[in-house]
């Protein structure tokens, strides 16, 4: 599991020579780092696809001719592609995962959800994840008994709203089965639906205690088909305004990024911390944020420490509106309301 500096002059080699000298600098878990002169590499289409078949995350540093820009995994620039590295290192296995998952997904939903479940429950039973998991026991949160969600309508929008304020609304079984169940009321009524969170955050993602504490890969990759709230979000989403402010991680971004709208309030912090721990994104992301912001833009928030604002994020297409937090709910009802 390595890093390979490559000098870009490698992809003027002439197919098969090229695809036989990627596949003998990839070790099963690589980072192909592709730094220096760009001016002079050949152009075409055989370097385009040896790039995208390579099983290794393919990293451009500077200004590749735009005929190759497309075959890369990230694009970057020095100081973006150390720290693409360094995250690299973090959880390799999980950071190749993520680049060939998100280098051509399928364009059905349903078949999309699939590829990222199986992917996700893969990484579960491997090293990186076990190796996260013995370092951080879970603990018991002491609040089983207690209601994942409030559901009320008002006029014509139906309002859910995420009530585990003391924990960021984190995502454990019980949130995921009383939010489901939500969902799947309000979509047998008619009007618009407006998801928002009390407390201090709209989702931090999901419960860390729980991680890990499934029967096995298998049965939760099942279950998560089974019970999914990301296809629940996209078959709602033509009726669906999310309303998110403060942590919006993992899962509090993965879901909001399918619905019809999605309003920020200026206090939104969004990122995806799943690689850090040996995984990625589980909840839909590689789907609908993808479809709102990109592959690359994706890939590039998951292997990155820092979280963005809720304006870059409109920049990348991830929300659609950045509004104050005290206005956060009454410009969401309006922006529901207009949608009845």
């Amino acid at each position: 599991m390595a890093v390979v500096n490559v000098d870009p002059m490698l992809l003027s080699l002439r197919e098969p020579e090229l695809a036989n000298a990627l596949r003998e600098l990839d070790d099963g878990a690589t980072c192909l780092r592709f730094a220096g002169q760009w001016r002079g590499v050949a152009n075409g289409a055989a370097p385009v696809a040896a790039l995208r078949a390579v099983p290794a995350l393919t990293l451009a540093v500077g200004d590749p001719p735009p005929e190759l820009d497309r075959g890369f995994d990230l694009v970057a620039t020095a100081s973006e592609a150390d720290e693409v590295v360094r995250a690299f290192a973090r959880a390799p296995l999980a950071a190749v995962s993520a680049a060939l998952l998100l280098r051509d997904p399928p364009s059905d939903t349903i078949a999309a959800l699939v590829a990222e479940s199986t992917t996700y429950s893969m990484l579960q039973a491997g090293p990186e994840f076990r190796e996260w998991r013995a370092a951080h026991a879970p603990q018991p949160a002491g609040d089983d008994a207690v209601s994942r969600v409030r559901i009320r309508r008002e006029g014509a929008v139906t309002e859910i709203v995420l009530t585990r304020a003391a924990r960021h609304n984190a995502v454990d079984l019980a949130m995921r089965d009383h939010l489901h169940a939500a969902l799947v009321e309000a979509g047998g009524g008619e009007g618009p639906i407006l998801v928002r969170g009390d407390g201090p955050s709209f989702c931090s993602g999901g419960d860390l205690d729980e991680f890990g504490t499934f029967p096995d890969p298998v049965a939760a990759h099942v279950i998560r088909l089974q019970r999914s709230l990301a296809a629940a979000f996209d078959t709602l989403a033509r009726r669906l305004v999310v309303a998110i402010h403060g942590a919006c991680l993992g899962a509090g971004i993965e879901l909001p990024a399918f619905a019809r709208c999605v309003i920020a309030a200026d206090d939104a912090h969004i990122g995806l911390p799943e690689q850090g721990i040996g995984l990625l994104p589980g909840a839909g992301g590689t789907v609908s944020m993808t479809r709102r912001a990109g592959s690359r833009r994706v890939l590039s928030l998951l292997l990155r420490d820092a979280t963005i604002t809720a304006e870059e994020a409109r920049s990348w297409g991830l929300v659609d509106e950045v509004v104050p937090v005290d206005r956060l709910r009454a410009r969401a009802v309006e922006v529901a309301e207009s949608l009845g």
